[in-house]
């Protein structure tokens, strides 16, 4: 993961002539995530509802402080950190670390379909496009939410009642999967160290991104620590801190919403798999020492 943002970094010029690979790379892996779905394995619990209200308190939380304190930008941008949905990785990493992987991969459906539905009404109210009306907002971000997700959905619904076998692909292709992921986390790294250097903005300008993305991420972690403390901290902590950032990325690469407000879920997507790097070492540790 480290690596992943090194190289994205260093050779971004290059890199970032492939970002159209990035709508691409999410369909895969959300299409891989999809169908091998076991349905009958996602029983939704009280936590889950918890879980889901508070990743749109967290959301509305953040921006609505932001907003209060008159920084509108720093709102939209802390907006798209605490909004996006849990990542389709966060079973992988909770599997690591020897959680309850069911929980986490209800939790994450879940997530994709109350982002799905919510955010083209909420998203609106939060960029300040003068040029566009709501309705044009909504109907845009409904388009790109359907891209990346509604799309990958049909098609591995369609794929299961085809081809049923494919619902056993997801155990063969989960290091793929994770391939896929490392290599959105490189484009990730490309597109937004080019966007950001484009910008012409001063560090002192982008530097509020960055500490909010830093505090958003801490809150989720830990806020999912106590949430689900005893019996599913790791699994809750996954789920409010480790998001799918790149889908909100996208989103906020998109003419409506605004440039500098990019800055913050790139640092954050940088922050989260930090603390997930150093929560899988210090796991394989434990285990080194139990075994």
């Amino acid at each position: 993961m480290v690596l992943a943002f090194v190289i994205g970094g260093l050779f971004h010029d290059a890199i970032d002539d492939f970002k159209w690979l990035l709508p691409i790379g999410i369909g895969v892996m959300l299409s891989i995530t999809f169908v091998s779905l076991d349905t009958e394995r996602l029983k939704p619990k009280r936590m889950h509802m918890w879980l889901m209200l508070a990743l749109q308190l967290f959301a509305v939380g953040f921006w609505g402080i932001a907003r209060l304190l008159g920084y509108p930008v720093l709102a939209e941008g802390l907006y798209y950190c605490a909004a996006a949905p849990i990542a389709s990785a966060s079973p992988v990493i909770v599997n690591l670390l020897r959680g309850d992987v069911e929980f986490s991969t209800t939790a994450m459906v879940l997530s994709q379909v109350v982002f799905a539905l919510i955010t083209p009404f909420l998203l609106p109210l939060v960029v300040h496009d003068p040029s566009l009306s709501y309705q044009e907002i909504a109907f845009q971000v409904a388009e790109q939410i359907a891209t990346v997700l509604l799309v990958p959905a049909l098609f591995s619904l369609l794929l299961r009642l085809i081809y049923p076998p494919s619902r056993m692909w997801g155990a063969k292709l989960r290091d793929f999967s994770l391939g896929i992921w490392i290599v959105n986390l490189t484009l990730i790294s490309a597109v937004g160290t080019t966007r950001v250097l484009g910008m012409g903005y001063a560090w002192s300008e982008m530097l509020p991104m960055v500490l909010g993305a830093a505090v958003v991420c801490v809150t989720g972690f830990v806020g999912g620590y106590w949430l689900g403390y005893p019996l599913l901290k790791r699994e809750c902590s996954q789920a409010l801190g480790q998001k799918n950032t790149v889908l909100t990325l996208f989103i906020a690469g998109q003419s409506f919403a605004t440039p500098l407000a990019y800055v913050a879920p790139v640092f954050y997507v940088f922050f989260h798999n930090m603390a997930n790097a150093i929560q899988i070492t210090l796991a394989q540790r434990e285990k080194k020492k139990s075994e």
